[in-house]
């Protein structure tokens, strides 16, 4: 999913377009419609970024591995069968699904299922009631889809300063601009990819690295680009990390 940049408007408000809804414009006799937000996901390093930019007085790697690490703590935690509420965010609970017909019932996982609830708390319910909305235009974000290994073919993976092959669409952008473009990020190093190649179709592109990296190394794939609704920067995280491995 495409994820864009705070600090450039992009995502000031929810973007919505408007579709069809078939079954309830044959139910009514007439179109109706439904709304269909397009909400961008932030990786995790992004979060850090902002928060960084915020003036949290800590590195963005540092900040990713306390999150995750409060990730797991969290996760844990709930293991061990308490609830958690982390702050005004979110209430996590968990509870078990299922029905017992006897009172000495024991719980069994053919019949039970433990499942996590979560009830979100007053910030998540004033973010949401302070929104404000804007109706997309026909420009929609690009998208990493699939991203290979030049040298082994693998995918999600790569090789120390070697060719990544990106798969996706809408892959348009300034090369003259300096922050537009493929990025690799592996710990500090947030850098531009060489592109080698571009398909007339702009959805597979070929770039070199522009770091050595070290085996089991993980490298972020970004896109970024000013082809959006309003000319500010959108930056598309690829979905998945790609880990270095040894050279063929």
């Amino acid at each position: 999913m495409a994820t864009l940049n705070v600090d450039n408007g992009d995502s000031a408000a929810i973007c919505y377009e408007l579709v069809k809804n078939t079954f309830c414009t044959q139910r009514e006799g007439t179109d109706v419609y439904h709304a269909r937000v397009e909400a961008p996901t932030k990786s995790l390093r992004e979060v850090a970024e902002v928060m960084v930019r915020e003036g949290l007085e800590f590195s963005s790697a540092q900040v990713v591995s306390m999150l995750e690490s409060f990730a797991s703590v969290v996760s844990r935690l709930l293991q061990e069968g308490n609830a958690v509420n982390v702050g005004s965010l979110v209430h996590f609970r968990p509870s078990i699904r299922g029905k017992f017909y006897d009172p000495e019932a024991t719980f069994n996982k053919t019949d039970h299922q433990i499942v996590i609830t979560a009830t979100i708390g007053s910030a998540l319910r004033n973010a949401a009631a302070n929104a404000s909305v804007t109706r997309a235009t026909a420009v929609r974000l690009p998208e990493i889809e699939l991203v290979y290994n030049g040298t082994t073919g693998e995918q999600d993976t790569c090789v120390s300063q070697g060719v990544l092959l990106a798969m996706g669409s809408r892959f348009i952008w300034n090369t003259n601009a300096s922050d537009e473009g493929f990025f690799a990020a592996a710990g500090e190093n947030v850098l531009p990819c060489s592109v080698i190649k571009v398909d007339d179709a702009k959805e597979t592109v070929s770039m070199t690295l522009p770091f050595a990296l070290e085996v089991d190394d993980a490298v972020e794939l970004s896109f970024r680009t000013r082809n959006t609704t309003n000319g500010t920067l959108a930056i598309v995280t690829y979905g998945k990390k790609i880990v270095t491995v040894a050279g063929a």
